[in-house]
């Protein structure tokens, strides 16, 4: 980046800060720290949002054993709501705004990086289901997750694989 807040002329393949469009249209990058933070605020909010659903159908968080008096039913019962919580959560407010509540707070948006416009319902679908898909994986799942979000650290363009497989970049607002 320039000392006037301009995209370089050229990045000679090294990261700026700054990503062309399929359009040529030049855009600022979020930078993976903002992107963190808006990934931390969205993990505490899907929690509540859970946390109030759990106590509301079950009476408290569903736990396993024999005390709890919770089935394996309720355990997937919760489960499932969980999944729904955080697919309702992520895909549509990416789908319909580009932002979740935490990239809002952070100053980030998710748009296409053929377009620079919203990344609509297949590409918010598409980024949300890939760490969740690698985290199904048994014994690996978990940190083949976390490195679909690290992944971004090495990237020119700052794209995790997720960004990557569903073509979104993720930019200051």
């Amino acid at each position: 980046m320039s000392d006037y807040n301009e995209p370089p002329t050229s990045d000679e393949g090294r990261r700026t800060g700054w990503a062309e469009l399929g359009t040529g249209e030049t855009v600022e990058l979020a930078r993976p720290g903002a992107r963190f933070g808006a990934r931390i605020l969205d993990m505490i909010i899907v929690f509540v949002i859970f946390f109030i659903l759990a106590i509301v159908f079950f009476g408290g968080l569903p736990l396993s054993g024999e005390d709890s008096g919770v089935s394996s039913g309720g355990v997937a019962v919760a489960s499932l709501v969980g999944l729904a919580v955080g697919l309702g959560y992520e895909v549509v407010q990416i789908a319909v705004w580009g932002q979740t509540l935490g990239k809002r707070m952070t100053g980030i948006k998710v748009v296409s990086a053929a377009h620079g416009g919203l990344p609509g319902w297949g590409k918010a679908v598409g980024r949300w289901l890939i760490p969740g898909l690698v985290s199904l994986i048994p014994i690996v799942g978990w940190l083949l997750a976390i490195l679909c979000y690290v992944s971004l650290t090495w990237d020119r363009v700052y794209q995790g694989w997720h960004d990557k497989a569903a073509g979104t970049l993720v930019v200051r607002v």
